[in-house]
């Protein structure tokens, strides 16, 4: 019914109708991609979470616009090969750091915020009834695998999304207001493996899963290995990208 950058403010529009009808406990939900989220759709997005209004958001976070060809979006990884952000000699992928939609909306006032998985089922479903259970605006960034653009089979998309979080690439968190005056009181990171440390140890070799083990993992950075398997300096960076977010998040959460 509405422009899909467009569907916050749709939401907004049926949430007053809905209370003027008085019907207030129906739930609305809004869903999009990088493209109604990230970018075209940012400033509605902004707009409802400022709005303190009772509306839901799930944001599927693919790291590319899945549906217009794969172009790299503001939630593609640095070091990312995609569409407009091609591997050469001008360029070894996307240059750009990625936007961090989740991050970005805790500083909207008085919304609830959780960066999830559907491969965590318990964050996940958790972080569902959570929202729909706080008195105002709620959003979930949720990792969305695109098998074709990210170069993996049809089978692993719950195995990428576990991988995600282990690697520091996409943390889990909660941002919950109601939990305390200070941000360490309201965000969480429950869920991440080795919360405190700089990367969480594989279980069975004890070797640290950084975003270079991701990247590994998928042929949008396959160009960014020699044949020796040495990674290249641009994914590198994407690493130290990658340590930063999570150093940021330690931080607020009172970890670090």
């Amino acid at each position: 019914n509405s422009l899909f950058e467009d569907a916050p403010a749709f939401a907004m529009g049926v949430r007053l109708r809905w209370d003027q009808q008085g019907i207030p406990g129906r739930k609305i939900w809004a869903v999009g991609g990088d493209g109604a989220m990230y970018d075209i759709g940012f400033g509605s997005l902004s707009r409802a979470l400022t709005s303190g209004m009772d509306l839901k958001v799930l944001v599927l976070d693919t790291q590319v616009y899945s549906n217009t060809g794969g172009q790299a979006s503001t939630a593609s990884f640095v070091a990312q090969e995609a569409k407009m952000a091609s591997f050469g000699r001008a360029q070894s992928g996307k240059v750009e750091r990625r936007k961090e939609l989740a991050q970005i909306a805790m500083m909207h006032p008085d919304v609830f915020v959780a960066q999830s998985t559907p491969a965590h089922v318990n964050h996940f479903y958790r972080a569902v009834m959570a929202a729909n259970d706080f008195p105002g605006p709620a959003i979930i960034v949720a990792y969305a695998s695109c098998m074709p653009e990210h170069g993996i089979g049809d089978d692993q998309a719950a195995a990428q999304a576990r991988l995600a979080v282990d690697s520091r690439a996409f943390p889990l968190f909660v941002y919950d207001p109601r939990t305390g005056e200070k941000m360490r009181e309201r965000l969480s990171l429950q869920g991440n493996p080795s919360p405190k440390t700089d990367w969480a140890p594989d279980p069975k070799t004890k070797e640290p899963v950084d975003f270079v083990t991701f990247a590994r993992s998928e042929a949008r950075f396959a160009h960014h290995f020699d044949t020796e398997g040495k990674p290249s300096e641009a994914l590198l960076r994407g690493r130290d990208d990658r340590l930063k977010n999570s150093h940021l998040l330690q931080e607020l959460a009172g970890l670090r």
